[in-house]
């Protein structure tokens, strides 16, 4: 008799977790592992699952102990770590698996985590023990490289590339502390825009008031060049690109500005403006790419526009896919970034059909950016 595959979801009852657990207890018949420090919750969670499901279990396992971590690892063939915030967690889960023989996929997981497993041989650790690492299995940034990719296969020889990511969304401690902590060159550079093979710092200004297919209001604007980014234009040979954080209320820039200013790290105010935001605004999160083919600036840009009211239910469906891809044997052995080596194509035709989302080709452009 064949034994169960097992798959633990570190932080499985979180935002991200749960969607995580939610989708794989209805589309694979592993064993899932729910592990986090809240006994409780997991238990909560795991009881409010459907019957007619995988078969789940609540683990007690806090990131601090790694003797737990081990033992949560050794139980399994992937562990995806929904845990965060991810400048704490780094590469400590991920070491965890490779120690014990399992795969990872990590909801989050950026630059910072992919240099700690790659450097000094970190790389060919990975390699020799024949696992996979996927990191960035989120909606941003993950679904957010993933997206242009498939676009850029409507037009050919791809030019200029303009992204608006984000919304009015509630923020948990560990999003805050991510958001806090995601500054420096490692995660990606305000201002600056991608010409021509080089960063231009100080290149762009914010767009105000723009009214975009991905969101049901205006949205602010502010040019981040994400190191994500600069991953895509060069893998899409992209001479143009223009890379904007998009908030729908008022109230969150602001605190992190201040916050920024100041250089504190204390994430109750900044999860308090993004509640404020939301009472006033609603919840919504949407991803906009507009991308001209060829080198005539007057033809119209195709545009895939992404609207959902839960960007956490988006995260927990590319790391689900993710996860998936893994198990099946679909991605190399190795480290990877997600959107590097999941098929863009079959995560766009999944996503068009999943309730976490909404997705359009081809909607309305913006105004111009000055030249």
């Amino acid at each position: 008799m064949s034994r169960i595959t097992t798959i633990g979801v570190l932080g499985g009852y979180g935002a991200v977790g749960s969607a995580v657990v939610r989708r794989l207890h209805q589309s694979t018949a592993a064993l899932l592992l729910v592990a986090g420090r809240d006994l409780g919750r997991a238990e909560k969670l795991v009881r409010s699952l459907d019957a007619n499901g995988a078969l789940a279990e609540p683990v007690a396992v806090d990131l601090a102990d790694p003797a737990a971590l081990d033992r949560l690892a050794a139980r399994c063939d992937l562990l995806v770590n929904c845990a965060g915030p991810s400048y704490r967690v780094l590469d400590t889960v991920a070491r965890a698996a490779l120690r014990n023989g399992a795969d990872y996929v990590d909801a989050a997981g950026d630059d910072p985590t992919f240099l700690r497993l790659t450097t000094d041989g970190g790389a060919r650790e990975w390699q020799a023990a024949g696992r996979v690492a996927l990191l960035s299995a989120g909606a941003l940034p993950g679904l957010s490289g993933l997206l242009p990719r498939h676009l850029a296969t409507t037009v050919g020889r791809a030019s200029r590339l303009d992204a608006y990511l984000g919304g009015v969304a509630p923020l948990s401690p560990a999003a805050a502390g991510d958001v806090l902590l995601s500054r420096g060159p490692e995660h990606g550079i305000p201002g600056a825009g991608w010409r021509d093979g080089v960063v231009r710092e100080r290149s762009l200004e914010p767009r105000r008031g723009l009214s975009l297919a991905a969101f049901p209001r205006p949205v602010d604007a502010f040019p981040f060049l994400a190191t994500e980014a600069v991953r895509l234009a060069r893998a899409l040979q992209i001479g143009e690109v223009n890379w904007y954080t998009a908030f729908g209320g008022g109230r969150l820039p602001e605190q992190l500005a201040l916050s920024w200013a100041l250089d504190d790290t204390d994430t109750s105010e900044v999860v308090n403006a993004a509640a404020e935001d939301v009472r006033r605004h609603g919840t919504w999160y949407g991803q906009e790419f507009h991308l001209w083919g060829g080198n005539d600036a007057e033809t119209p840009p195709r545009v895939l526009s992404l609207a959902c009211e839960d960007s956490y239910e988006l995260s927990g469906f590319l790391a689900t896919a993710a996860a998936t891809a893994v198990l099946a044997g679909e991605t190399p052995v190795g480290v990877h970034f997600a959107a590097d080596v999941l098929i863009p194509t079959e995560i766009f035709q999944a996503l068009a059909v999943d309730p976490a989302a909404t997705i359009s080709l081809d909607g309305p452009g913006v105004p111009a950016l000055p030249q």
